[in-house]
């Protein structure tokens, strides 16, 4: 909902009444009240060649505004390298991204050509790398904690950053969703996970809260 200061200030900027509806509508970009604002990083876990799209409202019918590279991998190695994207808004399973990069450091080749600007993706084909070592009910450290790491679990290695995809976010918090079905059946079976963490899912889904989410692909964020 816009203050009466604020709603007064775009009205002057449209130049009067008439205009308001269009001037509203040019500032929906801003939070609303089905939206979370947020600051994290995410990586786009895409795989179709064509790559991800970048659109202009949080729907698959808006308009597509460029396109995001699909994850890149390393024929010897089978090391994957994603497209690093600043997430700043949340709404209904769709994420506002900004500044998106490739890492040529990682791949050995040149940037490929990616759309920076910002646009709403699938959380579906977004995953973070969280260096906590709990997950929550919700995004706050006194909430219940549904799934505690042992020693040799971690959130941001590979099998669990590819179990999970990102459903929600909340200031520096990401919900991320996870699929037993990508989890090797000894690493499922070791998580000591709270029954809450699958109430009123589909059967074989599980969802957490984590902060400490860290920008660099390779390696862990100091600090955090």
């Amino acid at each position: 909902m816009y203050s009466s200061t604020r709603a007064d200030r775009m009205l002057r900027i449209c130049g009067g009444a008439l205009l308001a509806a269009s001037c509203f509508a040019a500032h929906a970009n801003e939070p609303s009240a089905t939206s979370t604002s947020c600051s994290i990083v995410a990586f786009v876990d895409e795989t179709d060649p064509a790559g991800l799209n970048v659109r202009a409202a949080p729907s698959a019918k808006a308009r597509v505004l460029g396109t995001l590279p699909p994850v890149w991998v390393d024929k010897d190695s089978g090391s994957r390298v994603r497209i690093r994207v600043e997430v700043m808004e949340g709404s209904n399973g769709w994420f506002r991204i900004r500044n998106a990069r490739d890492d040529e450091d990682l791949t050995g080749i040149a940037a490929r050509p990616t759309f920076g600007g910002e646009g709403w993706v699938s959380g579906r084909k977004l995953v973070v790398k969280s260096q906590a070592r709990q997950g929550h009910a919700d995004p706050a450290e006194d909430s219940a904690v549904l799934l505690r790491l042992n020693e040799q679990q971690i959130f941001d290695g590979s099998l669990m950053v590819r179990a999970s995809s990102l459903v929600a976010c909340h200031g520096r918090w990401a919900q991320l969703e996870f699929s037993d079905r990508r989890l090797p059946e000894p690493d499922l079976k070791a998580l000591d996970l709270a029954p809450a963490a699958r109430a009123g899912l589909p059967r074989g889904r599980f969802r957490l809260w984590v902060d400490k989410i860290c920008g660099s692909q390779e390696t862990s964020c100091d600090g955090l």
